[in-house]
């Protein structure tokens, strides 16, 4: 895949994972749109990239329509869509949980998915072509004590990316996963783990994640392991 001149909208990209593919993006001379519920660091981190943006919560469903259709009303396409925006909780046992938590855990990792997935499809129907890239997690490969509500709503993601991937496969779209081990973000900002220095620093995986891409036949489903795991 090349990126020059590429129309790319990422979710939750004012900061963390997504702020540093958009700036590995935009190195790429790609046109990036990013998006995120948090006006303040969407501004901030637009004007430090020099990239578009838009402010929109995935959790509520027009704001995600109204960000797709500002893109496509200035830039007349979307060539790639990147489903990043996500939280996590506390780490606790599956009784121990708060129910108000979890719900907002699926809206935004869930819900913001499944949002921008059926948004975007149907506008790369429409141009018969596009590319959806769902940023998932080494959690949605393997159910981990404690983390029950994190792991499900990306084991629901695996299971959105690859239904939909068997949707279109007659179709010149493509859907891949990418799924990166434990990276040094404030996602876990609830509570951090004890040894998050020995986390994966985000520009490595972010130059993994691009070298992928821009490979002749990019992994569908790309794994990132941290290291000695």
């Amino acid at each position: 895949m090349t990126f020059k001149d590429k129309i790319i909208v990422i979710t939750g990209a004012s900061q963390g994972f997504g702020k540093a593919l958009a700036q590995a993006l935009k190195k790429e001379d790609a046109q990036i749109i990013i998006s995120s519920d948090n006006e303040k660091n969407l501004e901030n981190t637009a004007k430090e990239l020099s990239v578009d943006f838009f402010l929109a919560d995935v959790t509520v469903f027009e704001n995600v329509k109204k960000l797709s259709e500002y893109v496509i009303k200035k830039y007349r396409r979307i060539d790639f869509w990147i489903n990043n925006a996500g939280i996590q909780i506390a780490p606790s046992l599956v009784e121990e949980i708060d129910i108000q938590k979890l719900h907002h855990l699926f809206n935004v990792n869930f819900f913001g998915y499944f949002y921008g997935c059926k948004i975007a499809l149907s506008q790369m129907k429409k141009q018969r072509h596009g590319v959806i890239i769902n940023i998932n997690s080494t959690a949605g490969l393997e159910g981990k004590p404690d983390l029950s509500a994190y792991v499900s709503s990306k084991f629901a993601i695996k299971g959105l990316t690859e239904s939909i991937r068997k949707e279109i496969k007659d179709l010149d779209i493509k859907i891949l996963g990418v799924f990166p081990g434990g990276m040094q973000t404030d996602i876990y900002k609830e509570k951090y783990p004890n040894d998050l220095k020995d986390y994966m620093d985000v520009d490595s995986v972010v130059e993994k994640v691009i070298i992928n891409l821009k490979s002749e036949i990019p992994e569908i489903d790309f794994v990132i392991n941290r290291p000695n795991k």
